[in-house]
Parts: C-alpha cells; sequence; structure tokens
C-alpha cells in the first residue's frame, strides 16, 4: 500500500512539474503513473518550457511593433546575433573582436553572441563600461 501511495506522490510532482513548464498536468500525471514517475520527469525536464518559449514570441512581437529611433542615419538599437557562423574580426578592442560591416554599423562578440551596433560610439561606450 505505501508503494502506492509513493507512486502517486511522485506522478503528483511530475503533474506539477509538467504544468509549471506550460504542459497540461493532468496528462503527464497519467503518464507517470502508466509508465513511471522516474520516466516522466526526466521527459518532462527534456521537453522545451512552453512558459518560457510563450514570454520570449511575447517580447519579440513586442519589440518588433516599437518604432525604431534613428539617431545620425543609424538605428539606435543593438540587436543580437546567435547564428552559428564563423566571425572574422577586423580588429579588437578593449579585448572585444569586432568588425565593420559595409552599411557602416560595427558586429562585436560580446558574452558568446555577435552583438550589432549602429555606430562606432555606440561600440566604444559598451566596451569601455
Amino acid at each position: 500500500m505505501s508503494i502506492i501511495i509513493g507512486w502517486l506522490l511522485l506522478s503528483a510532482i511530475v503533474s506539477v512539474a509538467a504544468s509549471s513548464r506550460g504542459r497540461n498536468g493532468a496528462l503527464w500525471f497519467v503518464i507517470a503513473v502508466v509508465t513511471s514517475p522516474l520516466i516522466a520527469i526526466l521527459f518532462v525536464f527534456a521537453l522545451p518550457n512552453l512558459k518560457h518559449e510563450e514570454l520570449l514570441s511575447r517580447l519579440a512581437s513586442r519589440e518588433n511593433e516599437r518604432p525604431l529611433k534613428i539617431v545620425g542615419g543609424h538605428s539606435s538599437r543593438v540587436t543580437m546575433d546567435r547564428s552559428p557562423k564563423p566571425f572574422e574580426p577586423d580588429g579588437v578592442l578593449g579585448g572585444v573582436p569586432y568588425r565593420v560591416v559595409p552599411d557602416g554599423s560595427i558586429h562585436a562578440i560580446m558574452q558568446g553572441a555577435t552583438v550589432k551596433f549602429g555606430s562606432f560610439e555606440q561600440f566604444t561606450k559598451a566596451v569601455e563600461s
């Protein structure tokens, strides 16, 4: 009897974990009861967090709605590119490799991502801070 109660308690924990990650808690409770709570919890954590992805998509759509503020002919927005293409720098400033793009913007590798600056002044301010 204690094994069944423990099984159901662990299945309830799987259900709560699934619900907190944007999944159907009742469905994951049934999956955990039928298979194993250990296997089910591993699957719950292996699947993407739907709440996190929904938040990111809402922020991205809100970001696209805002008009760009243009200063000196260049966008004042800093964008990040996390695509896995090779980066060939033109130089290094303060330990940060950068590349000058034909449109006058600066692409730099900062904290593992390619960051695009509208001007060299924005880039130097970011490196100095």
